[in-house]
């Protein structure tokens, strides 16, 4: 079936047929293979600012349930003979690198507070860059994607969207070298760059890249980048051009925990109108560490529900993980027995009342990860742990979160025994 009639087809279900009539019919839809993307071409030049005002949050939805939400769309009018790379509309539309690409929607709590207010400011109009470069890091599915893109339609609202790139390394130059610029800053007015790190190994493009950095440095064109893990922990990457990004503000975006898993587990069930319980949600936030993840077992779901026409179970969503390729979920008694194994303990030591120093802190370890990893509310970990009053929970979390800052033993630590908790054995 051709790209386009399968899209309606799936249109159909949401979409009145006069409305795809109207907005749907006139398009010319089909699948760049080369280039990875869709492409859509509108019959004339006027078409494309009705379109964005009645279709396209329509059909960007039903592209992100069939093909991903970071998927590439490209769109042309009939007139044009190239269009700028990496935009989303030939006019001037709302929200040009997509509609649920917004700060409103970047679903964090205090953890991110921090990188989601200097994404706030970086995205609203000023005369000149704030922080330049800004380097985003994360570890896979902590939603650096999201705040990019998001900056990116902050900053279409400032600029011409056609003067906002979004992008990686590599298309980055491809489109300088297309418009036979060395730099590319004269085109744009700020740049978005996702996942530097590919091109750790690659000097020819870092080299590149350096040059572009100090272009937009001294041009005042804003730079925000994304990798992922610290720029120590690259190794490929020059010494000059992790100076470069230094010179400029690190911001380090930590992946969701399970809070923030339950939001956007709701906030996607509202959107695809997925009825689960909150017990069904609380085991879907379990399951799945990465946001990304949660929202493929979301679709999922949406599709099975549909499919069979019933109210989904337990087993269901056990299947559905299954088959997605999802672990068991880390319990309280693994994170036990690994904090027990790390400090050369019996898991009666780190379970009991003795107030050894060596075993006090291993309990307060063990308890800390617990709320990390777990999510466990205060009184959940205090009955995990033998009847513990809350506030002795309470203290024992701030004591070690006091210690990851001050003390060096403590953050390896626990940034080891993470690792340890965490990894699946396949």
């Amino acid at each position: 079936m051709p790209v386009k009639d399968a899209l309606r087809a799936h249109l159909a279900r949401r979409c009145a047929e006069e409305e795809l009539c109207s907005w749907y019919d006139p398009l010319c839809i089909e699948m760049d293979q080369e280039k990875s993307c869709m492409v859509i071409t509108f019959p004339h030049h006027l078409f494309g600012p009705w379109f964005a005002r009645t279709g396209q949050v329509s059909l960007e939805s039903c592209l992100a349930s069939c093909l991903g939400a970071n998927f590439p769309v490209r769109y042309f009018s009939r007139q044009q003979h190239a269009a700028p790379a990496f935009s989303r509309l030939s006019t001037r539309p709302d929200k040009p690198f997509g509609k649920q690409f917004t700060l409103q929607r970047f679903i964090s709590n205090e953890k991110n507070a921090f990188p989601l207010t200097i994404a706030r400011e970086v995205a609203k109009p000023q005369q000149e860059p704030t922080y330049n470069p800004l380097v985003y890091y994360g570890k896979s599915g902590s939603g650096k994607t999201h705040l990019l893109l998001a900056i990116a339609n902050g900053l279409s609202e400032t600029y011409d969207h056609h003067a906002v790139f979004y992008g990686n390394v590599d298309q980055l130059f491809q489109t300088n070298e297309q418009q036979g610029s060395n730099t590319g800053i004269e085109r744009h007015m700020a740049y978005c760059i996702d996942d530097i790190h590919l091109f750790a190994s690659n000097l020819p493009l870092q080299e590149k890249l350096l040059v572009f950095l100090d272009a937009c440095l001294y041009g005042k064109k804003q730079c925000v980048c994304a990798c992922s893990g610290p720029l120590a922990s690259h190794r490929g990457l020059s010494e000059s051009l992790r100076s470069r990004l230094e010179l400029g503000l690190i911001v380090e975006l930590k992946n969701p925990d399970i809070d923030v898993r339950m939001r956007f587990a709701q906030a996607q069930c509202d959107l695809h109108g997925i009825n689960l319980t909150r017990e069904h949600m609380l085991l879907l936030a379990q399951r799945c560490e990465h946001l990304r993840h949660l929202a493929g077992a979301l679709l999922k779901i949406a599709a099975y529900t549909k499919l069979t026409q019933r109210e989904i179970a337990r087993q269901d969503i056990e299947q559905i993980l299954k088959n997605s390729g999802e672990h068991s979920p880390v319990t309280p008694q693994d994170i036990i027995s690994r904090v027990a194994e790390y400090f050369a303990l019996s898991q009666e030591d780190i379970m009991g009342n003795a107030r050894k120093p060596a075993l006090v802190l291993a309990r307060q370890t063990a308890m800390y990860l617990c709320r990390e990893i777990l999510g466990s509310s205060y009184p959940v970990i205090g009955q995990i742990f033998g009847g513990k009053n809350h506030s002795t929970v309470i203290h024992s979390i701030k004591k070690i979160e006091k210690n990851i800052v001050t003390h060096k033993n403590t953050h390896t630590n626990i940034t080891e025994l993470t690792q340890l908790c965490t990894q699946r054995n396949d």
